[in-house]
């Protein structure tokens, strides 16, 4: 008995310190890439986090518990120590994929990252070498403790049939449920139990990844089913002044209502690009150009921030949701309404035009459902022409598109993705910024993009279709760079929107707030088209624009209006950034997301 209790006493403790010198390893680590903690700071963050450990330690010592009930049929302590070794490696390889994704992502791993394994090998693309080989090492580290660490607190048992032994573990498997749901609380253990601060990285330090990915898991399966922040009758009549007469509007911006149309979404072209310069060199000398022509919107706000999420958002009018996206349902995404079969109905043929793979993060499903006809990826480029990691850069994209245009007479809709931006930033061209930082990495391939972007934009100006070409351009979400801005902050959802092209017949830049959710029914007003089903989109140019934009991160979303900013959190369950002096308190924000999520399960 006492030799048992050894045993899994061990196991217990070695679970919680291993997890404790992991949380210590990401603080490190993390310190390289300027995230800062004091002393105070990580104790309390530490202290907050061992109540997770203590949870996923209990759900680990489940197995070692019931296997016992037949220790007389099988080597015991053998599988045990099988069983924690496999657990060492997987839990090391998770910490370390973890602290290299956090300073992209800004948010501990969790189930999203897993939505990306059935595109392996698009997925890994966006890997750089050195972030590959910093996760080998890490890897190898971690693994490397965690086996020290066991054989310091692993005690070999070979004692079979012990009846205290049998009455022990009636007692103790029930008591695991305690530690495993936080306490005795009536709210089980969920990340909001852990969080304690202001600041972001303090309470993601407190998280435990493996338990964060079970939970968000489980959680993903019925995304926002716990946030029903009021009455359904309550949010419809928060919401029922922010939609009204989308359509009341003048005159329209076109100078015909059927041009041909060609979208450009940009990867990750967050307007802290635009209008800037480093090293005395503009960063997109051209789009800066650009933007003086046509309309352009220069304060406008991503949905969400990732790919997947703000195609659902353009063509959609669908915004994004906290740790999904409606996009990886191909369910629900092809019940969502269709900016391309609105306009399929009135004689527009569309094609979506994609360097890499199409398939990764379901958009190719997505683009199908919307009634696309057809999708041009990196299968329909010569394989010589594969430059970039995932396929084939920028500038052969846009060659491509632009041979398609001059020799298509149609009624078109061509959508573009650029993707050269997108991490690992490798491009084929001489950087003008000589610097391997990532964040000049980062400002290299928007240069690149955008030179190449202008030379596309100057060649269709050249063609006789250019008087009846609408050019829509918007970047599919924002960046953390340049300026390394948090997960949550409105900094890195603010994009650029523009609207221009020969068809257009006005020269406007607007600096109200908007939306890049609001392009759907902006563009199918502009061709004389019902956008009553995208009943999260607004017309822009209506005279009762309502100017807010939301948007959504890992857990949690964010609110702008003409006064200022918001940002709620749904695990902390409160506010946890204010900027200035809102018009609409945060009710509106939480009923705008209840009814998103409302329309995202019933679909």
């Amino acid at each position: 008995m006492k030799n048992y209790i050894r045993l899994i006493g061990g196991l217990y403790l070695f679970w919680i310190c291993f997890f404790f010198c992991l949380r210590i390893l990401f603080i490190i680590f993390q310190l390289f890439f300027g995230y800062r903690i004091d002393a105070s700071e990580m104790f309390l963050s530490l202290l907050n986090g061992s109540y997770m450990d203590l949870s996923m330690a209990s759900y680990f010592m489940i197995i070692p518990l019931i296997l016992y009930f037949v220790n007389k049929w099988i080597p015991y302590s053998r599988i045990i120590f099988i069983y924690t070794i496999i657990l060492i490696v997987i839990v090391s390889a998770i910490y370390a994929g973890d602290a290299v994704l956090y300073r992209e992502w800004g948010f501990r791993l969790d189930k999203s990252a897993f939505t990306y394994l059935t595109e392996f090998h698009e997925a890994a693309s966006f890997v750089s070498i050195g972030n590959s080989i910093t996760m080998v090492l890490l890897i190898t580290f971690n693994i490397g403790i965690g086996i020290l660490m066991f054989r310091k607190f692993y005690f070999k048992h070979s004692s079979v049939g012990s009846s205290w032994i049998y009455i022990f573990n009636f007692l103790a498997l029930p008591l695991l449920i305690i530690p495993m749901r936080g306490g005795l609380d009536i709210i089980p253990m969920n990340p909001g139990k852990v969080y304690f601060s202001s600041k972001p990285f303090l309470n993601h330090v407190a998280l435990n990844v493996p338990w964060n990915i079970l939970y968000s898991a489980l959680q993903m399966n019925n995304p926002g089913s716990d946030l029903q922040f009021m009455k359904v009758e309550e949010a419809d009549e928060i919401l029922k002044n922010l939609f009204v007469d989308k359509n009341d509007q003048v005159d329209t911006i076109l100078i015909s209502q059927r041009p041909k149309i060609l979208f450009l979404v940009l990867e990750s072209f967050t307007t802290k690009l635009i209008h800037k310069e480093f090293e005395g060199i503009e960063v997109t000398p051209r789009l800066n150009e650009w933007f003086e022509k046509g309309i352009y919107f220069s304060n406008a706000y991503a949905t969400g921030d990732r790919t997947e999420i703000g195609m659902a958002s353009i063509f959609s009018g669908f915004p994004g949701q906290p740790q999904s996206a409606i996009v990886q349902y191909p369910r629900k995404s092809a019940q969502l309404p269709s900016l391309i079969q609105k306009m399929k109905q009135v004689g527009y043929n569309s094609s979506f035009y994609y360097g890499g793979d199409a398939s990764f993060a379901s958009m190719s499903s997505y683009f199908f459902n919307l009634g696309c006809d057809a999708i041009i990826d990196k299968h329909q480029f010569p394989k010589n022409s594969y430059n970039a990691k995932w396929g084939v850069h920028d500038h052969v994209l846009f060659e491509k598109l632009y041979d398609e245009i001059k020799t298509d007479s149609s009624q078109f809709l061509k959508i573009c993705l650029s993707l050269s931006s997108h991490p690992p930033y490798d491009f084929p061209e001489t950087p003008t910024w000589k610097n391997n930082e990532e964040e000049v990495l980062f400002l290299n391939t928007a240069h690149y993009t955008d030179h190449h972007l202008g030379i596309l934009l100057d060649k269709l100006k050249q063609l006789p279709l250019w008087n009846d070409l609408l050019v829509v351009l918007s970047a599919d979400h924002g960046a953390r760079l340049p300026g390394n801005d948090q997960y949550q902050t409105p900094q890195k959802f603010r994009i650029p929107i523009w609207l221009g092209g020969g068809a257009v017949k006005k020269q406007l830049k607007m600096d109200q707030v908007v939306s890049q959710n609001d392009i759907a029914a902006t563009v199918l007003y502009q061709l004389g088209l019902t956008n009553d089903e995208f009943i999260f989109s607004k017309n822009i140019f209506s005279k009762s624009y309502k100017p807010f934009a939301y948007y959504a991160f890992n857990n949690g979303f964010g609110w702008v209006d003409e006064g200022g900013v918001q940002v709620f959190s749904n695990d902390q369950k409160e506010i946890i950034l204010k900027e200035r002096n809102p018009v609409m308190d945060i009710q509106t924000g939480k009923a705008f997301l209840q009814k998103v999520l409302n329309e995202f399960n019933r679909m």
